[in-house]
């Protein structure tokens, strides 16, 4: 029954939703409050196994635990670690009228400095393994039909939360034609060549700062033998704190900025301070500069037109043409050696974090919300229990095992008198 209870405290949109499904799904009668200290209670379990299995894995001598594969496990032939960011809502104070004595305290060393407001960030990690074959030239040289979409991509770099020259309307594109019966997918879409094949994912949800997330990662990735496979990529934006984390604990995987994002930089910069029709030829070159790995080509001409524009000066609006082209110059220019995308597709890698982005829409699905706000333990705890529920490593179902197994050993038994 605790599983039952466990499973919808973690996946429906609230604890108040989760006990009228376990009443309606499970004929379970269990008020929301039960369900929140039960989900705290098991969340808290999981935490410390977690931080035991990162500690354990620290004071191993440093030639194991440094990127030594296990000869007894089989190695993928594709690791990609991959990170990002989620927001959540956290209280200040916690009300004295509604105490959860069961509720995991705060951790000891994470989270951010105290702030103002509610938002805070939390910290999402996939590890996913890959099939995917070396081949002899890149398999996909012209950049997909989506990036040439200029409406399509103008809401994805929106979405991005990218800034754009104001004034920009695109047409959207007339229908698309029928995908050929060799490449379609299942939904109906077509499958990049030379695309690898996701097989197995595993997940880490956190409000633990870097400095902490980090060797959380790196335990992680050793504990699949990621270190052992042949092919190693690690994804990210251009934050530096993405690639401090790539430097200190997976400085031998090969480090790559997500195509999506330097994308963003590439259209903003083409069209800031254009004609429209303008900006349109000069995306659609540089877009597959970029696709082809050759932004070292764009960037004399990025430099040129922000010295022509002139610098951004202070308080510069984030759409000034000024203010998007240097900003699309220092980015590129920053990345460059992260952006052999030509190259990543030859050796059959993953070039975009959009596992990353999927597996924090659905754990911003149960956490984010405009009336939701968590107490710093059960935010942990909640975060915790996503990332083991969208794993695909059985973390769950062995956690259960080893819970009941060590509860029965535990049980005495007197024969009646």
């Amino acid at each position: 029954m605790q599983q039952k209870i466990v499973h919808a405290g973690v996946n429906s949109s609230s604890y108040q939703q989760a006990s009228r499904d376990l009443a309606a799904l499970g004929d379970l009668t269990v008020a929301p409050k039960p369900v929140e200290r039960l989900v705290h209670r098991i969340g808290r379990e999981r935490i410390d196994q977690r931080d035991a299995a990162v500690a354990a894995h620290a004071a191993l001598p440093l030639m194991e635990k440094d990127g030594a594969a296990d000869p007894q496990r089989p190695c993928p032939a594709v690791a990609m670690v991959s990170m990002d960011g989620g927001r959540f809502q956290m209280r200040t104070t916690t009300p004295a009228s509604a105490p959860l004595p069961e509720s995991p305290e705060p951790l000891a060393k994470a989270s951010e400095p105290a702030r103002k407001g509610h938002w805070r960030e939390s910290k999402v990690a996939v590890l996913e393994t890959y099939f995917s074959a070396v081949g002899d030239a890149d398999p996909d040289p012209d950049v997909p039909r989506c990036f040439l979409d200029l409406k399509r991509t103008a809401e994805t770099v929106r979405g991005l939360g990218h800034a754009l020259p104001t004034g920009l309307e695109f047409a959207a594109e007339g229908p698309a034609k029928e995908p050929d019966e060799t490449t379609a997918t299942s939904r109906g879409r077509t499958s990049r060549p030379g695309q690898p094949e996701r097989l197995v994912r595993s997940v880490l949800a956190s409000r633990a700062c870097s400095d902490d997330f980090g060797p959380m990662m790196h335990q992680a990735a050793w504990e699949r033998n990621f270190f052992g496979a042949a092919r190693r990529v690690f994804l990210g934006d251009g934050l530096p704190v993405n690639w401090t984390i790539h430097r200190e604990h997976f400085s031998t995987f090969t480090a790559i900025l997500d195509f999506v994002h330097a994308l963003s930089y590439v259209f903003a910069g083409a069209f800031a301070g254009r004609p429209q029709a303008e900006g349109e030829s000069v995306y659609q070159r540089w877009v597959q500069a970029v696709w082809s790995g050759q932004v070292a080509t764009i960037l004399p001409e990025l430099e040129a037109r922000s010295a022509a524009l002139g610098s951004p000066p202070a308080q510069c609006a984030e759409t000034d043409p000024r203010q998007l082209v240097f900003d699309a110059w220092r980015y590129l220019k920053n990345n460059a050696e992260r952006m052999h995308y030509e190259e990543y597709r030859r050796q059959g890698l993953p070039i975009m974090t959009s596992a990353v982005e999927s597996v924090i829409k659905m754990i911003n699905r149960r956490v984010k919300g405009s009336e939701k706000f968590w107490s710093a333990g059960g935010a942990e705890a909640i975060l915790q229990l996503r990332a083991d529920h969208l794993s695909e490593t059985e973390v769950l179902p062995r956690f259960w095992a080893e819970r009941e197994e060590q509860a029965s050993a535990s049980r005495r038994y007197r024969p009646a008198a």
